[in-house]
């Protein structure tokens, strides 16, 4: 009997261990096989509602599919719990004619027609790929080409895991930010947002400063006097014009020449 215990310290209480209490059998069927075989992370969607449990799913393969047990090695929810449903040394049943080279991974859902997976799940695929990816006992597995779409595999006709699954793969390879990488995000995002309110803060004391040198300004120009026009000397016009009243007086008049008679 096949029995591979698992620790995934990213995982966290979000991994939990389902082969001793799941229906059918998880530790032989459908057949043992060495992990030097396995050479892709196989990745599905389950085709179904995101609501259902491992169990719903491990019951739906044995009594639709007639199977000895569920054919996933993993499940992940829409929680982002990662559920151990088939030992990793047997070969299950998930990708037809190559299942002795995956591992499948299941994400719980039916990811078409928009529908696409939570960031909790993505998240929870890129912790399990990347245990795997560094997993010594996995040779063949040591990089993320290895991780592939189920209908990318050879001679696969399906649509799993789904309509978008390039933009998924790139989410599930470069992961979400770390819960650090996030607070220091934040944390810089709230600094930045304090210096721009002490700018708009030192902006409008400067408003008001000029709004109140205007209102001085005018006050000023309200209190200046008005200069009165010079007043003309009347006596000094007076004699100007007696002067050149005289002046005209003296010229001496030309003699009118007799008219032709």
């Amino acid at each position: 009997m096949a029995r591979t215990d698992l620790t995934i310290p990213s995982l966290g209480n979000k991994f939990i261990d389902l082969r001793d209490t799941l229906a059918g059998d998880a530790y032989t069927w459908s057949w043992e096989r060495p992990l030097s075989q396995v050479n892709y992370l196989a990745i599905h969607h389950t085709g179904g509602s995101d609501t259902q449990t491992p169990q719903d799913l491990a019951n739906e393969h044995i009594t639709k599919n007639g199977w000895g047990g569920i054919g996933y090695h993993f499940l992940i929810d829409k929680d982002g719990f990662v559920y151990y449903v088939g030992d990793i040394q047997t070969a299950r049943a998930n990708v037809a004619n190559l299942n002795e080279q995956v591992i499948g991974i299941g994400l719980i859902g039916n990811f078409v027609a928009g529908q696409i997976p939570t960031q909790e799940q993505i998240d929870s695929t890129h912790k399990l790929c990347e245990f795997f990816i560094n997993y010594a006992d996995l040779t063949s597995v040591k990089s993320w080409d290895k991780v592939m779409g189920h209908k990318e595999l050879p001679d696969q006709s399906t649509p799993c895991p789904g309509d978008d699954w390039q933009n998924l793969r790139i989410q599930i390879v470069e992961g979400l930010p770390a819960t650090s990488d996030l607070a220091s995000q934040v944390e810089s995002l709230q600094s930045s947002l304090a210096t721009v309110n002490q700018q708009a803060i030192s902006l409008q004391q400067n408003l008001q400063e000029r709004d109140q040198e205007i209102v001085e300004l005018k006050k000023c120009l309200k209190e200046t006097p008005t200069q009165p026009m010079p007043k003309v000397d009347e006596t000094l016009t007076i004699v100007q014009a007696l002067i050149n009243l005289y002046q005209f007086a003296l010229q001496p008049r030309k003699e009118i020449p007799p008219m032709a008679g």
